[in-house]
């Protein structure tokens, strides 16, 4: 997804919607930090949706949204990508202070992204291959730095299962991009 569709969406959740904070909590976030990851041939080029996270939002307007703007939706049949509407619950899986950490996207005075290494928390914990496919690609675009990284997962507090599962995750990594 290019940061030019990812403005699009906003602003299609934004005329539904009306909320006072929206929140880019997926991949797509990574674009307020580097809009050329969406670019051909970068890692976000493939992408065709972008995880939402709105303030307020209640159960009857994200259903009204995901009908509207969510995957199968004729938005999507014109656009190509679409919005993921997310629930509160997801808050509990990210990194403690995550929100201290926000970014402003570009142009926009409500809408704030995902520090890109607490979402590579999210992506070590989860461990799925098309998550450390993602890694790996912003590893070597430099897109993330690997001690900065490290930093990031000693500095966050994980559960016994989650810190097991992102510390082999983030070994395997650093192993393969040779700074182990």
């Amino acid at each position: 997804m290019r940061l030019q569709s990812l403005n699009h969406l906003i602003e299609a959740v934004r005329a539904v919607a009306r909320p006072r904070k929206i929140y880019l909590l997926g991949s797509c976030s990574l674009l307020a930090f580097h809009p050329e990851l969406g670019d051909s041939g970068c890692p976000l080029e493939l992408t065709a949706d972008a995880d939402l996270l709105l303030e307020p939002v209640n159960e009857a307007m994200a259903e009204t949204l995901q009908v509207a703007l969510g995957r199968d939706s004729a938005f999507m049949a014109e656009t190509g990508f679409c919005a993921d509407i997310l629930r509160p619950e997801i808050e509990a899986t990210l990194p403690a202070g995550w929100q201290s950490r926000l970014r402003p996207l570009s142009d926009y005075d409500n809408v704030f992204a995902l520090d890109p290494y607490d979402l590579a928390m999210v992506k070590l914990v989860l461990g799925r291959a098309k998550d450390l496919d993602l890694l790996r690609a912003l590893m070597r675009s430099r897109a993330l730095n690997a001690e900065q990284l490290q930093e990031r997962y000693r500095q966050t507090p994980l559960g016994e299962r989650e810190m097991f599962s992102a510390g082999r995750n983030l070994r395997l990594l650093l192993k393969e991009a040779g700074t182990e």
